[in-house]
């Protein structure tokens, strides 16, 4: 035999067989005439799905629609209820009532297409329409205020509200750790130590009252004078001083203000 006739025919179906597979139907690679023959198959078939989808629809498809032809379709003298309202004297496009202050039309029907019960839906509705009422109120509040005193102003209250609050709580701490080192068991006053305390006292003492008698800028005002006079300490400067001439001569003042401006 001749080394011709050994070469491989790389054009021939076998060897294409060989390397892509007899199932690989793509386009290009239809190695016989049964896959050909399959794929034409498959093809007329998908056609002939679309065609009959085309001309048939889905029942829920049509009854939807009859549904709809039926709603906007007037009733006719066919109609029993009709024919006894032209016995009354009813003419087709008249407002019922006898001086014609009736509706026009039929009260529309809506139809419910979904499981969630009866007024729930407006339910929803009212209480989104209330959550963006409220939304579109603050973005009001914000955009009125336009004049820049007003709004340093606003801010210079909150940014004060903040450090009385941090401050408050700051000498409540000290005065608690203080205290507790000079074998104190209860504070001089309910609202010197930290709220915590005060919620265990309420619950030992239940006759006895934990309402505040002053307001937090009270509060903090009487608890850094009780914490220099009796501890000698500052809590902007975070010192205990040796004496009263030591804290009068070394420390900026008993506000924090004295010790922004120092």
């Amino acid at each position: 035999m001749s080394d011709s006739e050994n070469e491989i025919d790389y054009m021939s179906e076998e060897f294409l067989a060989a390397c892509v597979g007899k199932d690989d139907v793509r386009p290009g690679l239809l190695l016989s005439h049964s896959s050909k023959h399959q794929v034409q198959m498959e093809k007329r078939k998908k056609e002939k799905d679309n065609e009959h989808r085309a001309r048939f629809k889905p029942a829920k498809v049509v009854q939807k629609e009859r549904l709809e032809e039926g709603l906007s379709t007037a009733i006719n003298s066919s109609n029993k209820g009709f024919s006894m309202l032209q016995k009354m004297g009813y003419k087709p496009g008249t407002s019922l009532g006898k001086q014609s202050q009736g509706r026009l039309e039929p009260v529309p029907v809506e139809m419910k297409s979904d499981r969630v019960g009866l007024g729930w839906q407006q339910m929803i509705a009212e209480h989104r329409r209330k959550r963006e009422l409220r939304k579109q109120q603050k973005r009001d509040k914000h955009s009125v205020e336009t004049d820049p005193e007003k709004f340093r102003a606003r801010m210079r209250s909150q940014r004060q509200e903040k450090f009385l609050h941090h401050d408050l709580m700051k000498s409540q701490r000290v005065c608690y750790e203080m205290d507790s080192k000079q074998n104190l068991t209860e504070p001089i006053e309910s609202w010197f130590w930290p709220s915590f305390e005060e919620e265990e006292w309420c619950e030992e003492e239940e006759e006895e009252e934990c309402d505040v008698e002053y307001e937090p800028e009270e509060q903090l005002n009487i608890l850094t004078d009780y914490l220099r006079s009796t501890y000698m300490y500052c809590i902007w400067c975070c010192t205990v001083y040796d004496d009263e001439r030591d804290l009068k001569q070394n420390c900026p003042g008993p506000t924090r203000a004295d010790h922004d401006d120092d």
